[in-house]
């Protein structure tokens, strides 16, 4: 099973690390962290959902990364 890792850091907040089990539903998360942040730092957000995210991080220290999660490789399980 895939699993997909969705990190957040921005300066003066809790690093944010969720689990998800597709890399669309991680990316779905980053949308809806980055609309809700645009509002309650009253901005308005772009409509299209990567140029929101894409100018949301451009502007600030925030740093975010999504990365699937592999399982550990055992003996006699090559990965």
């Amino acid at each position: 099973m895939q699993r997909f890792v969705l990190f957040i850091s921005e300066p003066g907040s809790a690093d944010i690390v969720d689990i998800h089990p597709s890399k669309p539903a991680a990316e779905s998360a980053l949308v809806d962290y980055v609309r809700a942040r645009t509002a309650i730092n009253g901005q308005d957000a772009h409509p299209d959902d990567d140029q929101a995210v894409a100018s949301y991080f451009a502007d600030s220290e925030a740093i975010y990364a999504i990365a699937r999660v592999m399982p550990l490789a055992q003996p006699g399980n090559d990965q």
